[in-house]
């Protein structure tokens, strides 16, 4: 049996409310005329950004690279930041690094709740794009009048995971799927905080690894703040495993948001009466039973 898709208008609307969304979080909700939700999401990215760049002296720039032609710069590669796409790019360019004048991180007393709050941003970014795209399916596809309406809509659930992995599933209803992911993903981070004897959450020592552990969403932003304060005086002997499967983590908590998302998806569209019910009910409808013959008349 094929699962329930949204029309092609509605798939389109998807697509640009998640565009609109990572251009600048919350203009998709403000184009819907929803703009309670925009305003929250826009103040909410925008403050978290700002903030953590000044505690962090700008220094988040140092992990970003440049790309466009010659000394021109078209685009300016920042993540997770750069998912809040168009302040991130305004701001690389208008507020250096403090390394630039001399001044290192290890001088910056907030420097890590900095890299928090701005990373959060760009992460949070992502999710409002998810959020405007639950939004517009709701939107779009009108309920069938008979059902219940689905108490939550794909964008809230996925939002959920982000706050606390396997939340998503359990909000829809399925909640042995939610307890295998909650302890999958939480395996994989405690196990890799463990060989990594906690020094996995490190920004200046490992950015590429620690953008991918941003994506478990709360708690390694909680861990990651926890772990700031430990000191080292040599590399742990299985950092690189750690690192793998703190990274591994974050990554399995963005499919998990994915498949909330489209659990929560399928459960609003199988109660509108769009062409994927009619076609069941085609399906399953009883075949009419033929006519009997009429009898022929005896010759008189």
């Amino acid at each position: 049996m094929t699962e329930p898709s949204p029309a092609k208008p509605t798939r389109e609307r998807i697509a640009a409310a998640v565009g609109w969304s990572l251009l600048i979080p919350g203009l998709a909700h403000f184009l819907a005329d929803r703009k309670r939700d925009a305003l929250i999401w826009f103040l909410t990215c925008q403050i978290l950004l700002v903030v953590g760049l000044t505690l962090a002296g700008n220094t988040q720039f140092d992990f970003g690279r440049p790309f466009g032609f010659g000394d021109s710069t078209l685009i300016w590669l920042q993540i997770p930041e750069g998912s809040n796409f168009l302040t991130t790019q305004i701001l690389a360019r208008v507020y250096p690094s403090v390394e630039i004048g001399g001044t290192t991180p290890e001088h910056l007393p907030w420097r890590h709740l900095g890299y928090l709050l701005s990373a959060a941003s760009g992460v949070l970014a992502m999710f409002c794009a998810a959020h405007a795209a639950g939004q517009t399916i709701v939107h779009s596809e009108i309920l069938h009048p008979a059902a219940e309406k689905p108490r939550w809509h794909p964008g809230q659930v996925a939002l959920a995971t982000l706050i606390f992995p396997g939340l998503g599933h359990w909000m829809t209803g399925r909640c042995f799927k939610a307890v295998a992911l909650a302890i999958a993903i939480f395996g994989l981070f405690f196990i890799g905080l463990l060989l990594g004897e906690f020094g996995d959450l490190d920004r200046q020592r490992h950015p590429y690894y620690w953008v991918g552990q941003m994506l478990l969403g709360l708690p390694a932003w909680l861990a990651s703040l926890a772990a700031s304060g430990v000191r080292y005086t040599g590399v742990p002997p299985y950092i690189d495993a750690g690192l793998l499967f703190t990274t591994s983590a974050g990554f399995f908590n963005v499919i998990a948001a994915l498949d909330a998302f489209h659990r929560a998806e399928t459960d609003w569209l199988s109660k509108t009466p769009g062409p994927y019910l009619a076609s069941q009910a085609k399906a399953v409808e009883p075949k009419p039973k033929p006519k009997p013959k009429p009898e022929a008349e005896a010759p008189a």
